[in-house]
């Protein structure tokens, strides 16, 4: 096993300061093994992607993150299109794109093997999204999950106000409150899906709705199945659509989302995208501002495309 150059970035206020013990404990491990292991925590969200940036583009061998989705998000954003490996020591309350990857979960030496082991034989190539505004000064952002610009949006932004209680508990709070005030957005939904003949076909979507993500993973929330059947490496976005329900439909529609079971609503379309664009329309109230990963990503208009093979994590490849 060759000593390779590596940067870790840890998230110490995820899961109760969890991640900040797994990181302790990674950066050990890392550096017993002879790694050249650089600490590239910041004080903030940006710094510490500034600081994990400017380290790719040194020349990292991988970069490692300690944490949660949020934590992925930032290392898929200094990772995504460069060819550096991303590894992921699953430390948060949600760890969604981790199951996802079929990598270990709050069990640090046992990710760290893992991640070990990708390094000796290949890293695994999984397609990322990127999101776009119509702001030409804002930075475009990649994400690895799922961007939500619905009920699930509003329901992330009410659960990241919470403090108790954790993981999906949170989240299913969170939704109680969010649907008791519930009503439906408006959307006009430009689509853009492939042909059986490889080329692309557009369409549009608009309606009052309820649900509107835009998956390359299946889950959010901890667990929460909103595109149960997305795949990180097929080369297409999930795009999860549920159209006007009222408060009392809405209450009984959400809760499947938990098992994947919303998609056999007939409210609910789900299609195989390469691009959309998310747009408010007066048809409804305005759609609170998209969350991807858990992150606040901002306010609609918003255009998603994703890139496959865009992103190397360290992560076992499929047999």
């Amino acid at each position: 096993m060759s000593h390779r150059a590596l940067g870790v970035v840890v998230n110490p206020t995820a899961d109760r300061g969890h991640a900040d013990r797994a990181g302790v404990r990674t950066l050990a491990r890392l550096r017993e093994q002879g790694h050249h292991v650089r600490e590239l925590s910041g004080t903030s969200f940006d710094d510490a992607l500034a600081r994990a940036r400017a380290a790719v583009a040194d020349g990292l061998d991988a970069l490692v993150v300690v944490g949660g989705d949020g934590m992925v998000h930032l290392g898929a954003n200094a990772c995504a299109g460069t060819g550096t490996p991303l590894g992921i020591m699953a430390a948060g309350s949600g760890n969604d794109y981790a199951r996802a990857l079929g990598l270990p979960v709050r069990d640090t030496d046992r990710a760290v093997r893992v991640l070990l082991d990708a390094l000796d034989t290949g890293a695994r190539v999984v397609d990322a999204a990127r999101v776009t505004s119509d702001d030409p000064d804002e930075e475009p952002r990649w994400f690895c999950g799922v961007l939500s610009a619905g009920l699930d949006a509003a329901v992330n932004a009410r659960a990241n106000t919470m403090r108790r209680p954790r993981g999906r508990a949170r989240y299913a709070v969170a939704a109680l409150r969010e649907l008791a005030r519930f009503r439906p957005f408006g959307y006009r939904v430009t689509i853009e899906s492939r042909t059986g003949a490889g080329s692309t076909v557009t369409s549009v979507w608009e309606s009052p709705g309820t649900l509107v993500a835009v998956a390359n993973g299946p889950a959010i929330g901890g667990g929460i199945r909103i595109a149960p059947d997305a795949l990180v490496d097929d080369g297409d976005l999930d795009l999860v659509l549920a159209g006007p329900l009222s408060r009392h439909g809405a209450l009984r529609v959400f809760p499947l989302t938990y098992a994947g079971r919303h998609v056999g609503h007939p409210v609910v379309d789900v299609r195989r995208v390469v691009r959309v664009r998310l747009e408010p329309t007066d048809d409804g109230v305005p759609p609170p501002p998209a969350f991807a990963d858990g992150e606040l990503v901002g306010t609609l208009p918003r255009e998603v495309h994703v890139v496959p093979g865009a992103l190397r994590v360290l992560a076992a490849r499929p047999a």
